[in-house]
């Protein structure tokens, strides 16, 4: 094999990897923006749920329970 024939072989190896490459490099993008769909999804809906817990504890009669602070029945 000559040199010329090195070099030709040399840059199909090269574009064969590169190929490769930007065939990984979209499955990964696709990965991360399905990612970053589901965190935005999750962070809205924890949110929401601490919104909830808010109004809930709002709503409450006794805003200062604390269950540490009550004696147990057989006292």
């Amino acid at each position: 094999m000559d040199k010329l024939e090195q070099l030709e072989q040399q840059l199909q190896d090269l574009e064969t990897k590169m190929a490769f490459q930007e065939d990984t490099i979209e499955q990964l993008n696709e990965v991360i923006t399905k990612q970053d769909a589901i965190i935005r999804k999750m962070e809205q809906r924890f949110l929401l749920i601490g919104e909830k817990i808010q109004d809930m504890e709002n709503q409450m009669p006794n805003k200062g329970f604390n269950p540490a602070d009550e004696l147990p029945p057989h006292y």
